[in-house]
């Protein structure tokens, strides 16, 4: 948890990193589910709403970054930028979806038609992970 005179959570380069890999994975997934329509009708379907979930968490993740860069340099705060509730909550999608976004990546590497591009758009979804896991909000040091 930051405390009084650290930069917000979301201000951090670590959230901006986070926000266009996701876009990236997104693209990647979408791309890649619709070459590979033709070969499984519902994966492919759902490896797309996959990549739109992933792609409405890059862009709001984007949005709070830039709302937060924004809050720093507002001279009358009008709310603290501080331990709010949706952090955790924010880790948890970031993780889940990119997660996700690996296992289907895996599946379609198995038995999709460009399995090599499915495995580069997992690692993707690796790093995005890992980035996710990276900003969540740690415990106060006394």
């Amino acid at each position: 948890m930051s405390s009084l005179g650290d930069p917000p959570n979301y201000s951090t380069p670590r959230t901006l990193g986070l926000a266009l890999v996701s876009i990236l994975a997104a693209l990647a997934h979408f791309v890649l589910g619709a070459l590979d329509y033709g070969e499984s009708r519902y994966l492919g379907l759902g490896t797309m709403l996959l990549a739109g979930l992933l792609l409405v968490f890059g862009v709001l993740t984007l949005i709070r970054y830039a709302e937060a860069r924004d809050a720093m340099g507002d001279p009358y705060a009008r709310a603290p930028m501080y331990a709010t509730p949706h952090e955790r909550l924010t880790v948890l999608v970031g993780v889940g979806l990119n997660v996700a976004g690996v296992l289907a990546a895996l599946a379609w590497a198995a038995h999709g038609d460009w399995p090599t591009w499915h495995a580069v758009a997992a690692l993707v979804n690796v790093w995005a992970a890992v980035l996710a896991w990276r900003g969540r909000p740690l415990p106060e040091r006394v």
